[in-house]
């Protein structure tokens, strides 16, 4: 037997006060900590809930398994030689069932076999949640990065498109006034006292 020491914090689903090992894992996006009991309900499917053998990528073939009527749980067909035909897995079948149903003593519980598997599953469970949750995170952080990159080439190119055409607009105000002489500053210079007169462009 190994004894574990009663924790005081709190899981964030059922809030138990009785003794427990917070897994953190993510939950409804959120990141978490969730005692066993709760890591197991949340993830049907993921084990089977007689061997609490951890599923995860590779669950039995059909021909090996038993469907819950009621909810996504698959259980070995070798767990459950005896099952009837509308198989309820043990959760649905006992409205008072628990996972990891632990009696505390001296402010500490005792981890049997049977327990002990049930713990494995919950940490192999929250491990793979995390493990997924850091791929997607990745996955986002690369297409974040992307459009931003995106976003600036293309911010790059408005700049580049506004410049040309203030270029063109400084352009064509050099040539317009540069070729408007109406000869408003032409002036006249007198040569000597006589009539002719030599024109002079100011």
């Amino acid at each position: 037997m190994l004894q574990q020491i009663v924790s005081g914090q709190r899981c964030a689903v059922c809030s138990a006060t009785r003794p427990f090992i917070l897994h953190p894992l993510p939950y409804r996006g959120l990141h978490r900590h969730l005692c066993t009991a709760c890591v197991l309900d949340s993830h049907p499917g993921s084990f089977c809930p007689i061997c609490f053998d951890v599923f995860l990528h590779n669950p039995p073939p059909p021909s090996l398994r038993l469907l819950c009527l009621k909810c996504p749980s698959i259980s070995h067909l070798s767990c459950v030689p005896d099952a009837p035909p509308g198989y309820l897995c043990p959760l649905c079948s006992n409205p008072n069932f628990t996972f990891f149903y632990v009696t505390p003593a001296n402010n500490a519980i005792e981890i049997n076999t049977h327990l002990a598997k049930q713990l494995v599953a919950a940490a192999t469970i929250a491990s793979e949640s995390i493990h997924n949750a850091a791929v997607m995170a990745r996955i986002n952080a690369d297409i974040r990065v992307k459009e931003a990159l995106s976003a600036k080439a293309e911010a790059a190119q408005g700049l580049d498109r506004l410049q040309n055409l203030l270029d063109n607009q400084d352009h064509q105000f050099v040539s317009d006034t540069s070729g408007n002489d109406t000869g408003r500053n032409r002036i006249h210079l007198v040569k000597g006292g006589s009539d002719d007169c030599d024109t002079l462009d100011d």
